[in-house]
């Protein structure tokens, strides 16, 4: 009962991280547990859809020139059906964006496909990767070799670039487009909010919908444009991929979130974000185009110790990284049953002091490159020992689930000393990683 007793303990938690229903109190989520069921007479199939599932899906479309599907096993499988169906019609490369999420390169080791990694742009306000460098990209004689481009947007913090020019870019190169937008679910709700990829003729699109809109965790939904060239191949793989038991109280949750979109109004959600910033306002506020992410930096202190300030007050945030932290916004609205007068009070209480700044990170790699999965042995050393080595695993801080270092790059230690701020990172167990083992 481990897990049952840790998550009791946080009953007294205010949420600013996902899922979008923040502790059930936002939108009006029905999920009795005994709709927890089967595919019983009325139900219909979730792999074999053609009555109440089809129908919802049907009106789960944003656009006419799109096909909807649910996904009970989140943004990834949509990921990994598209590569999955890309390999089986096409022995070409694959380019991504260096903040490609690790279900990304996860694909491209399942199916044995190399990809070309974009040059990048990187934001002048958190140093993170945002967009493409469409003006090194143009004329590349490597895009010849590519048949499809995966493109990370928004950022995972709310960060967006021109989308519609970089999916015209390589559709004008014969190159399928397919959009990572896990973090735009909510895109279009409203006209303060960025516009959403589909309104731009990508290929494949896939939204954590749970991530930003009231849904259950691993509920996410696929467009796939009705002219795509792997349309077949992807519905195949989602059903090979996904659960045969698929739950019943995410794709209700699915559902209801997106009849929470279709009628939401925006009012409420800008009055509080507006009292939340005046509130900040002894952090350095960093505003991004999304209005629900919101990132916060003091001087002199890392991203780690203002979460621990604000966990104290048991306020918890999505992220902290180098020298900030990430909080993502709940879509308030008239009527939720959101802690936010209560959020304001512990806010309150935080003390921060003056302090030297801390040595700006270790600059982002925005050159373009490849990506090949590695093969062959590998060696477990602790992380300071790794400095020079190529490493065999990637080096992925989680959240947000981005590589920082790639399978095959050499480590550094500046790479050493930004990941040590990290709490959780994917490929350092017990203070070891693995490198490739070149003996």
């Amino acid at each position: 009962m481990e897990i049952t007793r840790r998550l009791f303990s946080y009953s007294n938690a205010i949420s600013l991280h996902v899922p979008g229903h923040h502790g059930y109190s936002i939108g009006s989520l029905q999920l009795p547990i005994h709709h927890d069921m089967t595919e019983i007479t009325g139900l219909d199939d979730y792999h074999h859809a053609e009555e109440v599932i089809a129908d919802s899906q049907r009106n789960l479309s944003r656009s006419e020139q799109y096909e909807a599907r649910y996904l009970v096993n989140g943004t990834t499988v949509g990921i990994l059906s598209v590569i999955y169906a890309h390999k089986k019609k096409s022995h070409k490369k694959v380019a991504i964006m260096r903040n490609a999420h690790k279900s990304v390169f996860n694909a491209l080791d399942l199916t044995g496909t190399e990809a070309i990694i974009l040059p990048m742009t990187v934001s002048d306000k958190i140093n993170q990767y945002v967009g493409i460098d469409e003006l090194n990209i143009k004329a590349k004689p490597e895009l010849d070799d590519v048949d499809i481009a995966v493109l990370t947007y928004p950022n995972y913090y709310g960060e967006t670039f021109d989308i519609k020019g970089a999916i015209d870019f390589f559709h004008g190169q014969g190159i399928e487009v397919l959009v990572d937008e896990a973090h735009g679910a909510h895109f279009d709700i409203s006209p303060q909010f960025p516009t959403s990829s589909l309104n731009d003729g990508a290929d494949y699109i896939v939204q954590s919908y749970h991530k930003t809109l009231p849904a259950l965790t691993m509920g996410s939904v696929i467009h796939m444009n009705k002219n795509s060239l792997l349309l077949k191949e992807v519905y195949d793989y989602l059903a090979i991929l996904q659960t045969s038991s698929p739950s019943y109280l995410i794709l209700s949750s699915l559902e209801q979130a997106h009849e929470f979109y279709s009628h939401y109004n925006d009012e409420v959600f800008h009055e509080k974000r507006q009292a939340l910033l005046h509130a900040l306002r002894h952090f350095e506020v960093i505003e991004v185009q999304d209005p629900l992410k919101v990132v916060l930096k003091k001087s002199g202190y890392s991203g780690e110790e203002l979460k621990t300030l604000l966990e104290e007050q048991e306020i918890y945030i999505e992220l902290s990284n180098y020298d900030s932290i990430l909080l993502v916004l709940p879509l308030w609205h008239e009527g939720d049953t959101y802690p936010f007068n209560e959020l304001l009070r512990r806010l309150k209480r935080i003390g921060l002091e003056d302090r030297e700044p801390l040595e700006l990170p270790h600059p982002l790699n925005v050159n373009e490159g490849v990506y090949s999965p590695v093969k062959g042995g590998y060696q477990e050393v602790l992380l300071e020992e790794g400095v020079g080595q190529r490493v065999y695993h990637a080096l992925i801080p989680y959240p947000p689930g981005i590589p920082y270092v790639l399978p095959g790059e050499r480590l550094s230690e500046a790479h050493v000393k930004v990941l040590s701020a990290y709490q959780n990172v994917h490929g350092i167990i017990d203070g070891k990683i693995t490198i490739i083992d070149e003996r």
